[in-house]
Order: structure tokens, then C-alpha cells, then sequence
């Protein structure tokens, strides 16, 4: 992999490198892979949704909008989730930033893993009692990310396999989608709230942010595309007719 990075460097011309050594050149480990397990979810997600575009009704499973408006149509409230996740990371991103720490009403903490995910924190009373705050979150141990990442690729696929003989093609993109989700988004963070270990990529908000300081066009894209999706989820089929 190191040698082909070397050869793609070697094709791209001398300005194109200074530009982006100049503004990526200090990068983080953690923020590195950030860019590449969001990109690689990007691909993940963009290649079902491609083939299921193109493939139309008859396709063997639906876009990611078809799928949600199935759901909404059965069930209306769920139009309301989309919106309700995506207000809620946006508080907790405010609310406790890196290196800061929120203390519950029950003398619970909670900060921030360098990557950006929720952690629990001890607290003892005296620290409350003299106005002081736990310290930051130390350095904690890390899960394999290639080998965890290349398990969940297999399990989406094979979920998706597993659902395909179904009749319905609902129940495929239920599967895929559910379990894109759960891998790239759910377990990392509730092993970093609960099993006191992290994956060593940034979350996609923390993600964005930094990219934010690198490259603010690009930033400012992806949030775009990222509101879009979140009101075409939500008022689907907006913007088309109905």
C-alpha cells in the first residue's frame, strides 16, 4: 500500500503535491483514518444506491431514500428520527467538545475520546465540592480498524446474500442499510462509551471539522450534501413531486 501511495505521489504533478502536502502534511494519525473509514462508507453506501438507482423498481433492493420513505409510509413518526439524530449529535458536539467533560445531575462525567466519541468518566465528590472538573479522558486502548473493517464488509455482504431470495426487496435494503449503520456508526460508539476501548478514526462530525480547517470548500460541501440528504430523508420524496 505504502509503495502505491509513493507511485500516485509520483504521477500527480509538483504543484498539486505542494498544495496538498502544504495543507495535510501534519495530520493526524486518528484523523487520516477518519478521512479514509468516511470515504470508504461514502463508497459502501454509494455503490448500492447507484445500482438500486439504476436498476429501478425491479432492482433486488431499494435506495436509501425508498427504503426510509417505506418505513415513513407505514409508520409517519419515523419521519421525525432522521431530523431528531441529526439535532442530537449537533447538541453533544457543541455541549462537550475534545478535552472538555459534562457532569450528569447522578455525579456522572462524560467527555470526549481524542476521536471525538462519548466516554464515561469517574468523578469524585471533592472535585464537584471545590468547583473542579474531572480531567480530560487519558489515552485509551485501541480496537484493529483493517481487520474489524474488513469483517464488517463481509458481514454486509453476506447479510445482504442471506436476504436476497426473499420477496421482498425492502427486507435486502433493510439488512444493508441496518447493518452499514451498526458497523460503521453504533458499535464504534458504544465500545468507546461502554468498552472502555476506541477505533483510531475521528468520527464524521469531528471528520468534517477537520477537514474544515484544511480545506474549507471541501468542508462546506460535504455539509451541504449532508443537509440535503438529511431533508430529502426526511421529506421524502422531496425534491421530487409527489
Amino acid at each position: 500500500m505504502r509503495n502505491v501511495l509513493h507511485w500516485l505521489a509520483s504521477i500527480v504533478p509538483g504543484f498539486v503535491r505542494r498544495f496538498f502536502k502544504a495543507r495535510f502534511g501534519d495530520v493526524r494519525r486518528s484523523e487520516a483514518w477518519g478521512y479514509a473509514v468516511w470515504s470508504a462508507m461514502g463508497v459502501v453506501i454509494a455503490v448500492p444506491e447507484l445500482l438500486a438507482a439504476a436498476g429501478g423498481n425491479n432492482f433486488l433492493w431499494p435506495t436509501i431514500s425508498t427504503t426510509v420513505g417505506h418505513l415513513q409510509d407505514r409508520w409517519p413518526v419515523l419521519t421525525l428520527i432522521p431530523v431528531a439524530l441529526i439535532v442530537m449529535a449537533g447538541v453533544s458536539v457543541l455541549r462537550i467538545r475534545l478535552g472538555d467533560t459534562a457532569v450528569q445531575a447522578d455525579f456522572t462525567a462524560i467527555g470526549r475520546s481524542p476521536q471525538g466519541r462519548l466516554v464515561k468518566q469517574e468523578v469524585q465528590f471533592d472535585q464537584l465540592a471545590t468547583g473542579g472538573l474531572p480531567p480530560a479522558p487519558p489515552k485509551r486502548g485501541e480496537w484493529p480498524i483493517l481487520p474489524y473493517f474488513v469483517f464488517a464488509t463481509a458481514v454486509v455482504i453476506a447479510g445482504g446474500v442471506a436476504a436476497a431470495p426473499s420477496d421482498s426487496r425492502f427486507l435486502v435494503g433493510y439488512v444493508l442499510y441496518s447493518l452499514i449503520a451498526l458497523f460503521w456508526v453504533v458499535i464504534p460508539n458504544l465500545t468507546a462509551y461502554f468498552g472502555g476501548k476506541d477505533f483510531p478514526f475521528t468520527t464524521l462530525v469531528f471528520t468534517v471539522q477537520a477537514l474544515s480547517r484544511r480545506l474549507q470548500f471541501a468542508a462546506l460541501l460535504v455539509a451541504a450534501l449532508l443537509v440535503i440528504l438529511l431533508l430529502h430523508l426526511a421529506f421524502y420524496p422531496w425534491p421530487a413531486q409527489q
